[in-house]
This record gives C-alpha cells, structure tokens and sequence, in this order.
C-alpha cells in the first residue's frame, strides 16, 4: 500500500461536480450576467477553469493520489450509486485490477431526489425528479412532477430508499475489499437559500416513522404481520465510513459554513469550499480509512 499511489473514485452531484465555478471570460463570450453561471457546467470549454478548483483535485495533492471524479449535476443518490459500482465495476474489477489502492468516496445529495426511464415517441432518457424543484422536460413529466410532489412525496419512501443506498454501496465495497468512506452534502429545504437549508438527522427521521410490513408464517402455522424496522438497517451502516453518521451538523455544507469565510457561489460550494472540504476529507481518511 505505502509503495502505491492511492486512486481515489469519486461521486456525488453538482456539489463534487464543481457547479457554478464558471470562467468570467466564457460566462462574458457567451451569455453575460444575464446565463446562470449552472450553465457552464455543460460547457466543455469550462473544464479547465472548473476542474482545478473542486475538492477532488485539492483531494488529489492532501494524499498525494489520483482522483477520478465521476459525478454529474442535479443526480440522485440511485443515479450516484449505480455509476459508481459501474465504474469500478469496469475499470477495477473486471480487468483484475488491484484495488488494495483504491479508496471510494461518495458525497450523497439530498434523499428526496429519485430517478425513472422516462420514454415517449420522442424521447427515451433517464429522468432527474427533484421534488424540491419544478425541472421537466416535457408535459407527461409535469404531470408525473404534480402528482408525486403531492402524494408521493414522503418520509417513509425516501428514507428507506436512502438506507439502502447507503447500504448497497457499504456491501459491495466490503465485498470486493475496497476502501471506502461517503457523506452528506447537504439536505435540500424548498423555498430556502443554501444558506438557511439543514442538516437532516436520518436517525431522527426513523423515529415514529411508518415502515413496510409483511406477512410470515410462523413454526405453528399461523400469520403474523411484521414491520420492517429501519433503524436496525441504519444501525448496520459502518458509523466510520459514513463521515459524522448521527451527529448533528454533517454535512459538506455545514462544515464550509463554519469554516469559510466565502464558502458559496450561488448555490454551490465556492473555490474556497472545495479546498476547505478537500483538507477535511483528507484528515478524515488518514485517520480513518487508511
């Protein structure tokens, strides 16, 4: 291990992607004050000006390693999850790759957040739903937004579904003997500012939360009804691995807040953010991952 440069692979939305770090020279080019500064994000040509600036690549010099940052903006933890087990998938484990290496980081974004194929006579993609924010493409999807922001929108769907996430994640990188570690970016709040949103203490949401049942049959023959208790689920997710589990204030956001003196830009994590983070995060794994 001493003798091998460290990769490091890592995931999130728009908060490890680097959003809203836009160069002032594209932003002037091509839309002025007038373009989100979101936009560039898309830009290729923003790359360079964005890249050296997010925590991945401050990341990188902490632990003397090589990041490969592989997130996307506005994804949710399924999107995350899924592309990272793809990618080590492909690029460690089935070339036989050795891993002894490889550390795995995942920011999480907000648990909300899900994901469907969305697919008419025109369109066939994978479709971002963020409850917190009215963002469709077509009138199907406006529709599916109305509907699932007024009934589906709930605790006891998206706190499970975040568990094993997290879980998910936790299992296949104990399976296959990687390093790993994640967190929380932060928890979105609707109708606030970056600023005013908080943390969201997953162990209290459980508390009085309404779970899934099922039926078993018992030695004797009988049924009886089982709830599924997801605070023994939460209670398997390693509390080393998961930066700051259960403690109050643990997130990416909140820890720039208190450590920043210009911790945003917009939305987003400012340059001074990502290098803040980065130093955290690198504290945090040599002392507990490595």
């Amino acid at each position: 291990m001493k003798n091998k440069k460290l990769e490091i692979v890592c995931d999130g939305d728009s908060w490890t992607f680097g959003s809203e770090l836009a160069d002032p020279i594209l932003v002037e080019k091509f839309g002025g004050p007038m373009i989100h500064p979101g936009t560039y994000d898309y830009f290729q040509e923003n790359d360079s000006y964005r890249i050296p600036k997010i925590w991945s690549t401050f990341l990188e010099s902490e632990l003397d390693a090589t990041c490969y940052n592989i997130s996307w903006p506005a994804d949710d933890n399924k999107t995350i999850l899924n592309r990272t087990i793809d990618y080590v998938i492909s690029n460690y484990l089935v070339p036989k790759r050795d891993t002894s290496n490889l550390i795995v980081i995942v920011g999480w974004s907000s648990p909300e957040r899900n994901s469907f194929w969305y697919k008419d006579d025109k369109i066939n993609y994978h479709f971002r739903l963020t409850p917190n924010v009215p963002h469709f493409n077509t009138k199907g999807q406006e529709d599916f937004w109305k509907l699932y922001v007024e009934y589906y929108w709930n605790k006891e769907e998206y706190i499970p579904r975040f568990i094993m996430n997290v879980l998910q994640l936790q299992t296949f990188c104990e399976a296959n003997n990687i390093k790993w570690m994640c967190y929380n970016s932060f928890y979105q709040i609707k109708d606030k500012n970056v600023q005013d949103w908080v943390d969201l203490s997953i162990k209290d949401e459980l508390n009085g939360m309404i779970t899934l049942g099922y039926i078993q049959t018992t030695s004797n023959g009988y049924r009886k009804s089982i709830s599924t208790d997801y605070v023994k689920s939460w209670n398997l997710v390693n509390p080393i691995n998961f930066y700051k589990k259960d403690e109050n204030n643990n997130t990416f956001r909140t820890f720039i807040m208190k450590n920043c003196n210009d911790p945003f830009v917009g939305w987003h994590p400012s340059e001074e953010g990502h290098k803040a983070w980065a130093k955290e995060l690198a504290r945090y794994i040599t002392e507990n991952i490595l």
